[in-house]
């Protein structure tokens, strides 16, 4: 686990395992098709940049966070 946000912590691999099994199991449980909290009484939501949405690497499907660093023009 060498998530940015979580290296300022001084966690015991221990820990760190079990937040990375943790976030496995939410990886494979939880599907994309389903609503996990319930829709915002006022406002609206944003919209995401289709662009944005990317592919882990094969074999990394579940327990990876693939995060857009920068953009191109192709």
């Amino acid at each position: 686990m060498d998530q940015p946000s979580f290296q300022q912590y001084a966690w015991s691999a221990e820990k760190k395992a079990k937040l990375q099994t943790f976030v496995e199991k939410l990886h494979a449980q939880w599907l994309k098709d389903r609503d996990y909290m319930a829709p915002p009484t006022r406002g609206k939501l944003v919209s995401l940049d289709p662009a944005l949405i990317v592919t882990p690497p094969k074999g990394l499907e579940v327990g990876y966070a693939p995060i857009v660093t920068g953009q191109a023009a192709q």
